[in-house]
């Protein structure tokens, strides 16, 4: 299994060296105490990750199915955007036998908590990514899905963001969204963490989408297929 760790160092002295030094120091001996790198995720990243895994969660979001009605080839390459300790990255990789699975997350505790799951379940179609909070390091055109499942509001500087995923898609590729409705839900964040349906739809037309398919499957969350327009379109 590939692990896509990219570091871009900057020079900026040898106090701050120092700093960073200590901190990593002390994070390698109690993992537990670094910081969230979601910045809109809990700090308690363990506790983040149970949630992620609720079974009241997983019955709604029905990742199994929702992959399924997606109507992927099973040699397609997908890409899971914010995929946490794997409730999408794993039935991704049982729908695509012949393809390969991006997992990407920008926290490493849910990389390794993935990272657990797939040895646990011999699955080895899913590389774990790494990423930056404005890149996800895919590789550039040649994703055919993209899914996007309870992380859209995370994502900062979203029209930007998503122009970069409309580059690492396939002119004839998807984007999958699962969001939270709007609204305050028995589950999922609180109402005003949310984006309003106008406003994402506005996002994903400025950064170059269309709106291709939209699901009534759930009943907390909105499902859609997006595809990227092209000049000729």
């Amino acid at each position: 299994m590939i692990a896509f760790h990219r570091f871009h160092p900057r020079r900026q002295g040898m106090a701050v060296f120092a700093a960073v030094a200590v901190a990593f120091a002390a994070n390698a001996a109690d993992p537990s105490a670094a910081p969230n790198r979601d910045r809109h995720g809990p700090s308690d990243v363990d506790h983040y990750i149970e949630r992620l895994q609720n079974p009241d969660r997983i019955r709604e979001l029905d990742p199994e199915g929702s992959v399924r009605a997606a109507g992927m080839a099973p040699n397609a390459v997908a890409a899971d955007i914010g995929t946490g300790p794997g409730v999408f990255a794993l039935p991704l990789a049982r729908q695509l036998p012949d393809g390969l699975v991006y997992a990407v997350d920008v926290e490493p505790r849910q990389l390794d908590a993935l990272r657990a799951r797939l040895l646990a379940e011999k699955v080895e179609n899913v590389v774990p990514v790494l990423a930056s909070y404005s890149d996800p390091y895919l590789p550039h055109g040649r994703i055919d899905w993209i899914w996007i499942v309870d992380t859209y509001h995370h994502l900062e500087d979203r029209v930007a963001y998503l122009r970069t995923l409309r580059g690492d898609l396939k002119p004839d590729g998807r984007l999958a969204i699962l969001e939270y409705k709007p609204g305050d839900l028995p589950m999922g964040p609180p109402a005003d963490h949310k984006v309003p349906h106008e406003q994402r739809y506005a996002e994903l037309r400025e950064a170059g989408f269309e709106l291709v398919k939209r699901f009534d499957r759930h009943q907390y969350h909105d499902f859609e297929i997006w595809r990227p327009v092209s000049e000729a379109d």
